[in-house]
């Protein structure tokens, strides 16, 4: 079968040449499948139907494409043939593991392994390794798994792997017995990093224990009070519409991640007198006592004012987990982001003055004598224009300036607890950032280089020192662009006279750097990508057959099923003994 596919490319046989077309075709089906996750037992169908409306093409009588061979060609050909490229691509450079655990619809527990690394052509790319199928989630079992992954695929992570993330779990990151302390005994120079986006989640979480409940509850009321309701949602448009306000839905904040509040928070003030209306109606017309108590709240001063100082001050917290979700490298970035949060926070409720003379790790931001006057503090102009337009009493503006206080000290001690701006090694890696390399102000290395023995041996030092030096004073560097990617890329395209690198030990030193990983947000896109495949009409998918299918999506990439490019790996693969081959899935 293979001869006679290969030999088709040179060969004018008619016969060949449709044997040929019609294994691409059989390929393509398979990943249009994976592209657009649709169930296998479309396949039963859609061969019988090309022949029926083919009935004249030789090619689409040829083609035997049902749901068993389409999960043989999408396991062991598409998803086998972008494995394959991945691993031999991690056996000879330097990486980063990113790790979470999940269950998925059918209550099958996953561990999800995600590389980073640096392509050829210069860009960071996260890659899906595998998905491992889980019994027990200790620190042992995770840990026993990752490395006969890595072992039974001959990939050297005791040499290649640099960085590890993952959320802050005990049996992740614990000090005394975790994934981390397991992985460090192999690996004693590994950099670790726990979630950014996680531990920002966990700050504003319990900053927003420090304000009144009936604020959280109130949110949650009114959403569960129109959820599912087409009766409730019409009634609402009718006072949306007499109010002149845009014809929205009340959103539902997600259980899990508190930074979904904002949101919802944002959609109430926005719909605020259509609710106030509505809840009116809905009590005159005896409704429910839940209209009642919601129409209190609403009608309470200091319920807006509260709502309006989350609008405010959650986008601190939720901008910065934006910005780290991106795929791109941010470990050069992260120190100043995380500080500018912190310096925004400060500044809202500390004399400027103080501020000023004092370095950020040195502030002491829990100490009464440093306050402003409470009539001073920042809440936001909307929190400020209420005030001055709405009567309210001394006690409650006290009520809500010193609950709002506690909010502000308590969000700076949890980032100050998860991200300590004194002596934190992830500083070091703003001279990665082009500006800096610009100024030139950086004369060595040694600080951020004796920290990674194994991306620079000592021999190499020197040689590292002296590229950097020669490097700040490299006039064309003026010239480059200052994202972090297309510059280094560029510096490494350098050359001297003779063709040979201008910079090899640098670049290669700064390539291992940008695949350190600042957040695991992309194991969660993996899950979500899982949650999407693995619906409850098709929970019966194996743990191989959700690898496959990942890892052909992969392969295929932003083409399209009918565009992608068949390569001859592709078609090696397409033997019976490779299609069929025995991989007998417990699930």
């Amino acid at each position: 079968m293979i001869n006679c596919t290969l030999l088709c490319i040179t060969c004018n046989s008619e016969t060949v040449r449709l044997f040929y077309f019609f294994i691409l075709a059989e390929i393509r089906l398979a990943a249009f499948i994976a592209e657009h996750n649709l169930p296998f037992t479309t396949m039963d169908h859609l061969s019988l139907l090309i022949k029926t409306i083919c009935p004249d093409s030789d090619v689409a009588k040829n083609i035997a494409c049902a749901r068993t061979k389409t999960t043989g060609i999408i396991n062991n050909v598409l998803g086998e043939g972008s494995f394959s490229q991945l691993r031999d691509e991690l056996k000879d450079k330097y990486f980063s593991l990113i790790v979470d655990e999940s269950t998925d619809r059918s209550t099958k527990k996953h561990l999800c392994l995600i590389a980073r690394y640096v392509e050829a052509s210069g860009k960071v790319k996260d890659s899906f390794l595998t998905l491992i199928k889980l019994s027990d989630a200790d620190a042992n079992t995770l840990y026993n798994h990752i490395v006969a992954f890595f072992n039974s695929n001959q990939i050297p992570y005791k040499t290649n792997l640099i960085g590890f993330a993952s959320d802050g779990a005990n049996v992740m990151m614990g000090k005394y017995h975790s994934l981390r302390s397991l992985l460090l005994e192999d690996v004693p120079n590994l950099f670790v990093m726990k979630c950014i986006c996680h531990s920002f989640h966990l700050c504003a979480s319990h900053a927003c224990h420090k304000l009144p409940r009936f604020v959280e509850d109130l949110t949650r009321d009114i959403c569960n009070y129109f959820n599912a309701s087409p009766k409730r949602l019409e009634n609402l448009k009718e006072f949306q519409v007499f109010c002149n306000l845009e014809i929205h839905r009340i959103l539902h904040p997600a259980q899990t991640r508190w930074l979904s509040v904002h949101m919802i928070v944002a959609r109430i003030l926005e719909q605020y007198p259509a609710l106030i209306l509505y809840f009116t109606h809905a009590v005159n017309s005896n409704d429910l006592l839940i209209a009642e108590n919601i129409l209190t709240k609403l009608k309470d001063p200091v319920t807006k004012l509260f709502l309006q100082f989350l609008d405010f001050s959650l986008p601190f917290f939720n901008n910065l987990n934006k910005e780290m979700q991106a795929e791109s490298p941010k470990i050069s970035e992260l120190y100043a982001k995380v500080s500018m949060v912190l310096k925004s926070l400060f500044e809202c409720f500390l004399q400027r003055s103080y501020l000023r003379n004092t370095e950020i790790e040195n502030v002491d931001f829990k100490n009464p004598k440093y306050f402003m006057k409470t009539e001073e503090m920042y809440f936001g102009i909307n929190v400020g224009k209420t005030l001055l337009d709405t009567p309210l009493n001394k006690v409650q503006v006290d009520f809500f300036r010193l609950r709002c206080l506690d909010f502000y000290i308590e969000a700076c001690q949890q980032i100050l607890d998860r991200f300590p701006m004194k002596n934190n090694a992830i500083k070091l890696f703003e001279f990665m950032n082009p500006c800096l390399v610009k100024a030139g102000n950086l004369s060595s290395l040694v600080m951020v280089a004796v920290n990674f023995p194994n991306l620079v041996s000592e021999t190499e030092l020197q040689q590292l020192d002296s590229e950097w030096r020669i490097l700040r004073n490299f006039e064309q560097l003026q010239l480059f662009e200052d994202d972090v990617e297309v510059f280094w890329n560029k510096v490494h395209k350098l050359k001297n006279g003779d063709q040979t690198p201008m910079f090899p030990v640098l670049t290669k030193f700064i390539s291992g750097l940008l695949t350190l990983p600042h957040s695991s947000a992309n194991v969660e896109r993996i899950f979500s990508s899982v949650s999407l495949i693995k619906t409850t009409h098709r929970n019966r998918l194996s743990t191989k057959t959700l690898i496959g299918l990942i890892h052909a999506k992969r392969y295929v990439g932003n083409d399209e099923c009918y565009s992608f490019k068949v390569g001859k790996i592709l078609l090696k693969n397409m033997l019976k003994k490779q299609l069929y081959k025995d991989d007998s899935d417990s699930d």
